[in-house]
């Protein structure tokens, strides 16, 4: 991690309520593209199912002992697909084989038969329950009902000491199914929970905190609490990040994908935050910008022949896994630098509504702009919800400047505009 890189310009200064709002409004927005709890437990009931006969299996000979959830699930940062079609959510799964299964899948030919017999017993189970299931590359997938997908990998345990979390280093077959590469799921898993742990250094904490609370108390914006906000803030600002990037990328087109893979983002996200976390902020507004900014110069760019770049962002957990692998053609480089350049600009349009006090309708627009009909959706049916809560209370709510929230004793058939 580079930690002499140049300083960034000095930001305009935001005000504690400002701050709170912002991040108000990124709590709804995430909300409405991440599952609910509900659907959590079905997902997990799903999966664990499937691992428990997994582990069963004959093909496996009792190697195969567990099956784990990794990625966007355990790191808090999973969002809807894009895909208007689907209402499931996307999850990446680890078929863990303890050591000894190398010596029955070592060899030239050991990734091929691998991936075959986790092809072979997830098909029985798939015929068994009605499911859909496309083997691929490197892992199966398996549709469930409602459209949920999950991804299993088969991957064999494989300590390593040169590594971060070593302990829980393994193998799994390459694309090529030739031999295996190193991963680390549950190692980067735990990487990500440290960094999520640096508190950040926002020199009105503890106004902000009472700005807060008094919200809360006052039930002027619902907020939750603030320690709840900032211990998962890196989630959050993960999230946002991949809702936009889904947003300007659209779901892929037949096997054209221009969408930087979300390793690759969160990596990214979670690198910048460790760098910019410990820093002096005013809040959660200019600490996100300040990470968008840095983003671009957290991974190695080298000069290739005839104009192109190889790209290489390293995995601490995991032996030579290049998370920028996937950034492979000037096409998708470029995509990436265009959309990084309007991510910015988006995030920019988006506090400046906020930080000016401008219109609901303004705040709304800019919402949908960075994060799509859902965001503005949610921004609009919260507003309307507290109005109709205040109302019932004998109270209405004036949305001052969108963003201001102030209570009055309610009228008889008064209509209140925005």
């Amino acid at each position: 991690m580079q930690r002499d890189l140049p300083q960034l310009p000095t930001r305009r200064r935001f005000s504690d309520a400002a701050s709170a709002k912002f991040f108000y409004l990124a709590e709804k927005i995430a909300r409405v593209y991440e599952p609910t709890t509900t659907q959590l437990e079905e997902l997990d009931r799903a999966y664990g199912s499937t691992g428990d006969y997994l582990s069963t299996c004959p093909e496996f000979d009792g190697l195969l002992y567990r099956v784990h959830a990794h990625g966007s699930r355990q790191l808090g940062t999973m969002v809807r697909p894009i895909d208007a079609c689907r209402t499931g959510y996307d999850i990446d799964l680890a078929a863990c084989l303890e050591a000894a299964g190398m010596r029955r899948y070592g060899g030239p030919t050991g990734p091929a038969l691998l991936i075959e017999h986790l092809y072979v017993a997830l098909k029985r189970y798939a015929d068994r329950h009605g499911l859909e299931i496309k083997r691929h590359e490197r892992c199966v997938t398996l549709t469930y009902a409602g459209g949920m997908t999950a991804d299993f990998a088969p991957i064999i345990d494989d300590p390593s000491q040169v590594v971060m979390h070593g302990d829980t280093h393994a193998s799994i077959p390459d694309r090529d199914l030739q031999r295996y590469i190193s991963t680390n799921p549950r190692g980067y898993c735990k990487a990500f929970d440290l960094i999520a742990q640096i508190s950040p250094a926002f020199e009105r904490s503890t106004a902000m905190h009472m700005t807060f609370d008094s919200m809360r108390k006052s039930e002027l914006v619902p907020l939750p609490d603030a320690e709840e906000v900032f211990g998962r803030l890196l989630s959050r600002l993960v999230q946002l990040t991949k809702i936009n990037r889904n947003i300007r990328f659209g779901a892929p087109s037949g096997t054209l994908d221009l969408a930087p893979p979300s390793s690759f983002l969160t990596t990214l996200v979670a690198n910048a935050y460790a760098i910019e976390a410990p820093k002096p902020h005013d809040g959660p507004m200019d600490l996100l910008l300040d990470m968008v900014s840095l983003i671009p110069k957290l991974f190695q760019r080298l000069q290739l022949p005839e104009g192109r770049e190889f790209w290489y962002l390293s995995n601490p957990t995991a032996l030579n896994d290049n998370l920028a692998g996937c950034m492979d053609t000037t096409t998708k480089q470029k995509a990436f630098d265009a959309w990084h350049e309007r991510l910015q600009t988006d995030l920019t349009v988006l506090v400046d509504a906020i930080d000016q006090n401008a219109g609901l309708d303004v705040i709304a627009k800019a919402a949908e702009r960075a994060f799509g009909d859902r965001a503005k959706n949610a921004v609009l049916e919260d507003n309307a919800a507290r109005r109709e809560e205040k109302r019932a209370s004998g109270q209405a709510v004036f949305i001052a400047g969108g963003s201001t929230a102030i209570s009055t004793p309610s009228r008889a058939h008064t209509n209140f505009g925005d």
